[in-house]
């Protein structure tokens, strides 16, 4: 016999691995499996391997049993941790004497770690709500949709978010002026559990109107701030509702100014430096 012989006699000996995921991959799952069963006692056949939020089911089906039979296990978010951990228990319930086609295998608990929060496979997240914007004086609705990437499946995660605020507005001379903001946000969140704290930097678009004025103006300009949040989730599936307090602080001075044309009077109202958002929304995974 060739060794190449060896090689093929050996690999059509041991289980086939499925699974529906690269966390972890069949082929991991099959060079874990390769040390654990001796290959001179096992039975072929077929063991695919699904993940789930809380861990692994293992569906077992040898040759000469009518029946799969499915195990579960719980199991870290690690790749390597997850192919042993799947290869383990595909040894400890694989059965390695031929039997009667009626195998129920002695029930065993493979517990390697504390089931992982999120799964590797969802690290993309959409999520959209609403908020109250308060500043002194002042409250208006807003608007947010945000979309955050966590590449390593980690705690760690990037988030882009552009939000709208409707008017608040204020007394300036014989009118009052209403300002509204158009806001883009780029930084990092940590979550652990149900808790999300982020921090961004802000660009914004500041949009001015006259009420009451003869005539009324409007006018825009740009501002630049930075905001953190704290955010209290509750996963459903792969849907999260959520309830948010954000902070926005604006650094730069800015101004409206209104001339009365008659007098030649100049009035003022300074924006304000900072903002309070308190929303609540709903996101979902989509990996």
């Amino acid at each position: 016999m060739t060794p190449a012989s060896i090689v093929a006699l050996f690999v059509a000996l041991q289980p086939h691995v499925a699974s529906d995921s690269n966390c972890p991959s069949a082929s991991d799952i099959e060079d874990n499996l390769s040390v654990l069963l001796p290959a001179d006692m096992v039975r072929p056949g077929t063991a695919a391997v699904i993940s789930r939020a809380d861990g692994l089911a293992i569906h077992l089906q040898p040759e000469g049993t009518e029946q799969s039979e499915e195990r579960s296990i719980a199991v870290g978010s690690g790749c390597e941790e997850r192919a042993k951990a799947a290869a383990v228990a595909i040894a400890t319930w694989w059965p390695t004497q031929p039997a009667a086609k009626d195998i129920t295998p002695a029930p065993v608990a493979v517990t390697l770690a504390t089931p992982a929060p999120r799964p590797k496979t969802r690290v993309v997240t959409v999520a959209a709500g609403g908020f109250a914007s308060l500043i002194a004086g002042s409250a208006a609705p807003g608007v947010h949709a945000e979309v955050a990437w966590a590449p390593w499946a980690s705690a760690l995660a990037f988030r882009v978010d552009l939000a709208g605020t409707g008017a608040h507005g204020a007394s300036l001379g014989p009118g009052q002026v209403q300002f509204r903001r158009l806001a883009g946000e780029i930084g990092a969140a940590w979550s652990r559990g149900p808790l999300r704290l982020d921090g961004a930097a802000v660009v914004s678009l500041v949009f001015v109107e006259g009420q009451g004025y003869s005539p009324n103006q409007q006018s825009s300009g740009t501002s630049l701030g930075l905001s953190a949040g704290a955010r209290l989730s509750w996963k459903i599936g792969r849907w999260a509702p959520w309830l948010e307090m954000r902070g926005v602080a604006w650094p730069q001075s800015q101004r409206i100014f209104v001339t009365d044309s008659a007098t030649g009077t100049r009035s003022q109202h300074s924006l304000p430096n900072g903002e309070l958002q308190l929303g609540a929304g709903i996101s979902v995974s989509l990996l």
